[in-house]
């Protein structure tokens, strides 16, 4: 159904660039020249070959019937033998020549010698048959312009009537075969010209639509590693499937759904190095800075560490509000991993001081690593994020956490790998592990360096261009620098970016057959087309040739032959099949012999297709959808003049027509194979000869070779017809076919992309030069953490993976909850390990007038979290998670930053006492701070807990929401 419906589209837009049915060249000269080319080198070698089997046949047998006749004098048997001799070794001669011809005219020259000696003889030794068989050669298979073609035919026309033609009846079969032959001469060459023209708007519109899937490719690369982002998309059916056809409002078979698992994107892998760095001073710092300050600053630091990342083989993981983590060994493995971290830890701490001295900030770095195994990909089916996790994982952060400004704080595995390297190891406190066995730790200091080893990141970095020209999705006439849509923006940031100006340029030469329909990426720009790739176009050439069978032109593949015979011709072409049809009736009727019967025949005939073409106009295209009905159609018009025909006594008159009803009538119906075509004819020849010689009780055998020479005729040029349209379609149909798997390959890659970015930033983004932040006046957080998780996760059975696709299996199941429309405009902003961030009111206008709906949205989304939970355990054997949450809803900043990886992250106060809140809270509780409670003790009950510490607030009053079930 989309194949028909886009060849629909094709076809109506096809002659966007011919100039006219009777002078059909292309607007563009290159593109004119092109296709001249190809014709030469593709299409004229075969169809020359037809031309000169016929000539060739039909000189042999005439000149054995010449020999063989005694009838005729010596003069004028020496005559033919020369024009016949003549047009043998002519035709021979060509044969040497048509596959090095790479010009029109010289190919002109040598189809008129060809046919010239026949011209010739028909002139002066004119044969009925042989004038109409000269006629619709030079149309059909000559390869002669349109314009030159009627002026040789007329021009002949004229000299055979001046010289010879007595009887002026014959006058009435050279119409009908200068209609059909007009005919067939548009259709050969339209045919032929629409399929090059299709040809070269593939060419135009895959490398278009190929350009932009490897820029978004490039962008789902900054984004994760490549591995990782090409299984998820490989994934991208299953998910959709997964979360279209869930309905959270009905009530749902647990085992049923536990029973299948979702995809799950994990590897355990050793010898991985961890980094985490932490910013010292970052509250400091922001306590005074507005939302675009903030943002502008992190983008700056973080995107020094993320080019710091590429400069020492490091991938990185996430930021978490001023805490960077990175990791080397992993994804892709690498053995002098422990030695990258080291690396980049000390260049992370003379970067933050050169950050310093740009921005007159005084903060600093305390960093730490570890070495051993980890559990690294993809977590959840929302917001992909590329994770890492482990027990190893864990004693990195904490010896971060237990480090000193300014140094690495590095554990006994990772000095191993690098004790034999040059760095200045002094000894730190011993650390005790969760197992109470103590490990050694070491502290590296920072390095001093005579040169720079950063520079200020600029405004658009490649990251954010990528996301910028390829991440909204938007239609592609629209410019990049367009920022109309926008409000209250008043400036835009400069963009300095080579890959933003690829993306430009990239964009600026997308072509779709959208635009070329409504004539704005014409095609025939001469500087688009100059730039297509020739191979591409040979190859594609190369493939319609392969395509189908040489003898029965039948296309290899069933599939795309079943599509083919249900595809339905042009409404228009059908009627004007029918006219002409109805036409060669009328004139053959009128060139026979006229008897009462005949006269009654013919009123019959022409009634019955006057009522079935007035039944086809006004039915208009619903009755020729039918393939069967379609055919039953045009074989009914074809075979009525063989009833006059046949109705005829006169033998010797009804020949020539007999034979010009074979070679010339049948060729109409471009629908019909010309295999059919074939059997019509054998049908019609069996069905004359058997009434002829009934009627005669003999028959000439000139009147065997005419029809012979007629039947090759009929196949000859029904086969060109056939081989247009099968080209013209297979190119429509691999066209559709390429279109769609390019467009399913961008709808995978902007699937992917608005899993990492949220929908209401990419559009922002794109317009504001790369860069996005924002203040929110009240938005609501939540962290919700698995407590117990831990005591599940064992490493020794699997490496952890098994545990791994449990979170994966529970994420999934939370992250279904955003299918309701309740919850459409909750935000997932990240999973840390076992803990799960929400944010609502992110979406929100600041004017809105019930700003607490989105804190309203956020506290019912914890809830049915909650029940969510209650549900999975439920299906879990011998074991239940247990959950904690953290509530609160305040100012908040959200931002994107990054260079090599863009991150969408929030910050603030808000953000600060909702994360305490959950590491203080309770099992099976949602605490919240006191000025929640108040703002929203109207709706919900809530229960006091008192004063409790909490980390850079001192003590804090914390109230329970009071719920109705038990966890």
């Amino acid at each position: 159904m989309l194949t028909d419906q886009c060849s629909e589209n094709v076809r109506k837009s096809e002659s966007w660039s011919l100039k006219s049915i009777f002078n059909p060249q292309f607007d563009s000269s290159y593109i004119e020249n092109k296709y001249e080319l190809s014709f030469l080198k593709n299409i004229y070698p075969s169809r020359h070959g037809l031309l000169v089997l016929i000539l060739l046949i039909h000189g042999l047998i005439y000149l054995f019937q010449c020999y063989f006749n005694d009838e005729k004098d010596n003069y004028v048997k020496l005559i033919t033998y020369f024009f016949l001799s003549s047009s043998i070794l002519l035709n021979l001669f060509s044969l040497i020549l048509i596959n090095r011809i790479r010009n029109r005219n010289l190919s002109y020259i040598i189809s008129l010698i060809c046919i010239l000696p026949l011209s010739i003889l028909t002139c002066f030794y004119p044969n009925q048959y042989n004038i109409c068989l000269v006629i619709l050669l030079i149309y059909t298979l000559s390869n002669l312009s349109f314009v030159l073609s009627i002026l040789i035919t007329i021009f002949l026309t004229i000299i055979i009537i001046l010289l010879n033609i007595k009887n002026l009846s014959v006058l009435f079969l050279i119409c009908i075969t200068h209609l059909i032959g007009i005919y067939l001469n548009r259709l050969l060459d339209i045919n032929i010209r629409s399929a090059h023209n299709q040809l070269c708007k593939n060419a135009i519109v895959h490398r278009s639509l190929s350009t932009e899937h490897t820029l978004i490719s490039k962008m789902i690369d900054s984004l994760m590693p490549r591995k990782y982002a090409q299984v998820i998309m490989e994934d991208f059916d299953v998910f959709r499937q997964r979360v279209q056809n869930v309905n959270i409002t009905e009530k749902i078979n647990d085992e049923k759904k536990m029973a299948t698992f979702r995809p799950l994107h994990i590897e355990r892998m050793e010898n991985v190095s961890i980094l985490f760095a932490d910013i010292v001073g970052f509250t400091q710092m922001s306590s005074n800075k507005s939302a675009s300050q903030l943002v502008s600053l992190l983008s700056d630091l973080y995107g020094r560490f993320d080019d710091l990342c590429v400069q020492m083989s490091c991938e990185k993981i996430a930021t978490l509000g001023d805490c960077y983590y990175c990791v080397s060994g992993c994804p892709e493995p690498r053995e002098d991993h422990a030695k990258s971290c080291l690396l980049m830890g000390l260049a992370m701490i003379n970067a933050i001081e050169e950050f310093d001295q740009d921005n007159n900030e005084q903060v600093d770095m305390r960093v730490g690593v570890n070495s051993g195994s980890v559990n690294c990909g993809i977590v959840g089916t929302r917001k992909f994020k590329f994770d890492i996790f482990s027990n190893d994982v864990t004693l990195a952060n904490k010896m971060e956490s237990t480090g000193k400004p300014g140094y690495v704080h590095i554990t006994e595995s990772t000095y191993s790998f690098v004790k034999s390297d040059d760095f200045q190891f002094e000894d730190g406190l011993p650390y005790e592990l969760s197992n109470n066995v103590s490990i050694k730790t070491y502290f590296i200091g920072k390095r001093r360096l005579s040169h720079r080893i950063t520079c200020k990141p600029p405004q658009m970095t490649l990251a954010k261009a990528a996301a910028v020209a390829v991440a909204s999705g938007v239609p592609l006439s629209v410019p990049l620098n367009d920022i109309n849509n926008i409000a209250n923006q008043s400036e835009q940031t400069n963009v300095s970016s080579p890959l933003l100006e690829e993306v430009e340029q990239a964009r600026r030469a997308t072509v779709t057959e959208d635009d070329q329909s409504k004539g704005g990426g014409d095609v025939t720009n001469d500087k688009i087309i100059e730039n297509l790739n020739e191979t591409t176009i040979e190859n594609e050439e190369k493939e319609l040739v392969l395509a189908f069978h040489f003898l029965t032109l039948k296309y290899k593949e069933n599939r795309l032959e079943k599509s083919f015979h249900k595809s339905i011709e042009s409404y228009y072409l059908f009627l004007i099949e029918i006219i002409l049809s109805i036409l060669s009736l009328i004139l053959i009727f009128i060139y026979l012999l006229k008897s009462k019967y005949l006269i009654l025949t013919m009123l019959i005939l022409m009634s019955i297709q006057l009522i079935l073409l007035i039944l086809l106009i006004y039915l208009n295209k619903r009755l020729i959808k039918k393939s069967l009905l379609r055919h039953l159609f045009l074989s009914f018009y074809l075979l009525s003049p063989l009833i006059i025909i046949l109705l005829n006594n006169n033998y010797l008159l009804t020949l020539t027509v007999f034979s010009l009803f074979i070679s010339t009538h049948l060729t109409l119906g471009a629908s019909i194979s010309h295999l059919i075509k074939i059997f019509l004819a054998f049908i019609s020849i069996l069905t004359y000869f058997i009434i002829i010689f009934i009627k005669q009780k003999h028959f000439q055998i000139e009147s065997i070779i005419d029809v012979i020479l007629s039947v090759l005729i009929l196949y000859c040029i029904s086969r060109q017809i056939e081989i247009g349209r099968r080209f013209q379609y297979h190119v429509i149909h691999r066209s559709t076919e390429q279109r769609i798997e390019i467009e399913k390959e961008r709808e995978r890659a902007d699937w992917l992309l608005r899993n990492i970015l949220p929908e209401h930033v990419i559009e922002p983004l794109r317009l504001l030069g790369g860069s996005y932040s924002q203040n929110h006046p009240c938005v609501a957080v939540v962290f919700a953490s698995l407590i117990n998780f831990h005591v599940m996760y064992e490493e020794q059975y699997e490496g952890g993976k098994f545990y791994a696709r449990i979170l994966n299996e529970f994420y999934g199941d939370i992250e279904e909850l955003f299918l309701d429309q309740r919850f459409s405009k909750i935000e997932k902003i990240k999973t840390i390990g076992a803990t799960f961030m929400a944010a609502s009111g992110l979406q929100t206008q600041s004017n809105q007038q019930d700003q607490l709906q989105s804190v309203y949205d956020l506290i019912e989304f914890a809830l049915a979290f909650q029940k969510t939970m209650i549900r999975f355990n439920e299906a879990l054997l011998n074991f239940a998670f247990e959950l904690r949450m953290g509530f609160n809803f305040g100012p908040v900043t959200a931002g994107v930053i990054g260079t090599t990886k863009l991150f969408y992250d929030i910050w603030g106060d808000t953000v600060n006492v909702a994360s305490r809140m959950d590491s203080t809270g309770e099992k099976g509780k949602i605490q919240v701070p006191e000025h929640v409670a108040f703002a929203l003790k109207d709706k919900y009950q809530f229960e006091l807990r008192g004063e409790i510490d909490v980390k850079g607030k001192s003590r804090m009053t914390t109230y329970f929401l009071k719920t109705n079930f038990n966890i």
